[in-house]
């Protein structure tokens, strides 16, 4: 495969009596008639992925994706927001890469989402490159570029426009690996700018931060009241995609337990519901109002709650593998 860099955003090129703006080229890659129509999980990761060995399936460390640009990412900061986006602890890397790190979404005729994940981490996350790819009659050429950390089980890509905005929406769950399985899902919202996929935070009117472009759909977290009693927050949560925004319906409800009296079921506390938006601007994620979530966590905090720890790790650390192992990988159409 033969694989060249493009400047991520083209010159204009001069017509008579009229100019247009050409879609953004970041990288390209020429493959054969049968790899363009079949392409394997080491197409991808050979497109996406600078540096990538084909013959150990191993992404250099750390990773860079096809334009150069290291696969990076950071969430706003507890001091910085209103909510800090999460903070989990990274997996060890695995030593090659296998069809379980790519994940493949088609959105149109010749065109798909493709998510090359290279690290995972505690809560169930993964990072890589993510890139709108164009096939052509000569191979591949991304027209999106970016770092995406998202849920890696059940995984949903989708493009949707909001305002002039095109969005990347990422869906994912992070499962429970006992028995019974409990699976919660989360979004994450990146706008498509100039080529490059943004992982920005919400801010709002007045440019402050109320929280990370991550969207809860499915919540659960325990407090210890100062009169003993935990009490449970459960939220659900709907993003809805309009023509100029994004509706945001988020629904809490929370029941206390006394853990002196296991035999006792919860007790509903109270149920709440909310409507928020969330604007694409031209530089900015611009939120009407803190999450429902948020608010009522901190009159909880407040009134002396302390928050109960989460649930152990629910995604294991890869084995290590047999270096002399090799494989074969599939064919994905």
């Amino acid at each position: 495969m033969k694989q060249r860099l493009l400047a991520a955003a083209l010159a204009l090129t001069p017509l008579v009596g009229c100019a247009t703006v050409p879609r953004p080229q970041l990288c390209e890659a020429t493959v054969g008639t049968r790899e363009r129509s079949y392409p394997t999980p080491d197409t991808w990761f050979g497109l996406l992925l600078h540096g990538f060995d084909p013959q150990h399936g191993a992404a250099p460390r750390p990773s860079v994706d096809c334009s150069g640009a290291p696969v990076a990412w950071e969430e706003p900061a507890a001091d910085e927001c209103r909510e800090a986006g999460p903070q989990p602890k990274p997996l060890p890397p695995k030593e090659r890469l296998d069809e379980t790190d790519l994940v493949l979404e088609t959105t149109q005729a010749n065109e798909r989402l493709v998510w090359v994940i290279t690290r995972r981490f505690d809560n169930g996350e993964g990072l890589g490159p993510v890139a709108l790819v164009e096939r052509t009659k000569l191979g591949f050429i991304v027209r999106g570029l970016g770092s995406l950390r998202g849920m890696t089980e059940n995984v949903r890509l989708r493009m949707e426009h909001v305002g002039s905005t095109d969005v990347l929406v990422a869906e994912g769950d992070s499962c429970t690996k006992e028995e019974p399985q409990v699976c919660r899902r989360a979004a994450r919202i990146l706008p498509l700018r100039s080529g490059r996929f943004f992982s920005e935070a919400v801010s709002d009117s007045e440019r402050a931060c109320l929280g990370a472009g991550w969207f809860p759909l499915s919540r659960v977290q325990t407090f210890e009241m100062p009169n003993g009693l935990r009490r449970k927050f459960e939220l659900t949560s709907t993003l809805v995609f309009n023509s100029g925004d994004i509706t945001i319906q988020e629904q809490v409800s929370v029941s206390d337990s006394d853990p002196k009296q296991p035999a006792i079921p919860e007790r509903l506390y109270r149920r709440a519901q909310n409507e928020r938006k969330l604007k694409v601007e031209e530089n900015v994620l611009m939120g009407s109002a803190p999450s429902l979530w948020t608010r009522m966590v901190e009159l909880q905090l407040q009134a002396g709650a302390k928050a109960m720890p989460d649930a152990p790790t629910v995604v294991p650390a890869p084995p290590k593998e047999d270096p002399k192992a090799t494989g074969t990988a599939k064919n994905i159409p």
